[in-house]
């Protein structure tokens, strides 16, 4: 028990440092993947629970970004063509699971930090706050397409992050829904509405239940169709039948409602791209046996 509580000081010892912290995973890049992961997981788990300078705690974001992507990159990666993909079972969180729930920890805590300081606004911290959030909905994105590909549930809390995040967006006026003229409010292809219904996406093939080759065919196509995908009011689709209905309060995907839609409800109907649902189709008949609308 005293070694182990040694090996724990060492492993937390200047947590918070950034040099320090840039040593440290050095020196972890001479470990096997085996002996790394429990300490960057371990060191992870306690940076997230401390209350840092915001400097420092971006500057550590930056820092673990790298690392923490080849750690990942180290490991078994799902296969869709495999039961379970791959892996044992569908139960408890892997590794890489693991790892991207506390990238994803981390930076949401980093993005509340930056926008309750927004009286320091400069050139600089807008910078910032686009890197947080761009990354933000990659940790996000790796999470949904990492579980669409293992056939498995998304950690507890994925989607209702993804759905709070979202509604913070439209809220804060960083996303302007059903604008018959897109004007981006960043200097690059980053869309934080793309980015969503991207995920939205994911979600809906994840439920579909597609074979692997046609996940696989999916992913790469998921841009274009999630551009030309629609998020749009409730109140606009009342008696209408099979919409997908994105429900922010929940902690779950969209949902296909075969019934029709009696009353409004928090959150929004997308109207996928017809090029996603001619594929979705086109999967259906090729393989009727995999294919299963979500329902509840």
């Amino acid at each position: 028990m005293l070694t182990r509580g040694r090996h724990l000081a060492r492993a937390l010892k200047d947590v918070d440092d950034v040099a320090a912290t840039i040593k440290w995973l050095d020196a972890l890049r001479e470990l096997s993947i085996s002996k790394a992961l429990p300490q960057l997981i371990m060191r992870l788990e306690h940076l997230s629970r401390q209350d840092l300078d915001l400097k420092v705690r971006l500057d550590l974001m930056r820092v673990y970004k790298r690392p923490v992507l080849k750690a990942a990159a180290a490991l078994p990666n799902p296969n869709p063509r495999l039961p379970f993909g791959g892996f044992r079972s569908d139960q408890g969180l892997t590794a890489e699971q693991r790892l991207d729930i506390l990238m994803r920890d981390n930076l949401k805590h980093l993005f509340q930090d930056l926008d309750r300081k927004r009286y320091m606004a400069s050139a600089a911290t807008e910078e910032n706050r686009h890197w947080v959030l761009l990354n933000r909905f990659k940790f996000l994105r790796r999470q949904v397409r990492y579980a669409l590909l293992a056939r498995r549930d998304c950690p507890t809390h994925t989607w209702q992050d993804a759905h709070d995040l979202f509604v913070y967006l439209v809220i804060r006026g960083n996303v302007q829904l059903n604008e018959t003229m897109h004007v981006g409010v960043f200097d690059d292809d980053f869309d934080p509405e793309t980015e969503y219904k991207r995920l939205l996406l994911m979600g809906h093939a994840h439920a579909c239940g597609l074979p692997g080759d046609a996940l696989l065919a999916l992913l790469p196509r998921l841009p274009v169709w999630a551009r030309r995908s629609r998020l749009t009011d409730p109140g606009g689709h009342l008696g209408k039948f099979n919409l997908m209905q994105v429900e922010v309060s929940k902690d779950r995907p969209l949902r296909v409602n075969p019934s029709s839609l009696d009353e409004g409800f928090r959150g929004w109907v997308l109207l996928p791209d017809d090029g996603y649902l001619d594929f979705v189709e086109q999967q259906r008949r090729a393989a009727q046996p995999f294919f299963a609308y979500m329902t509840a």
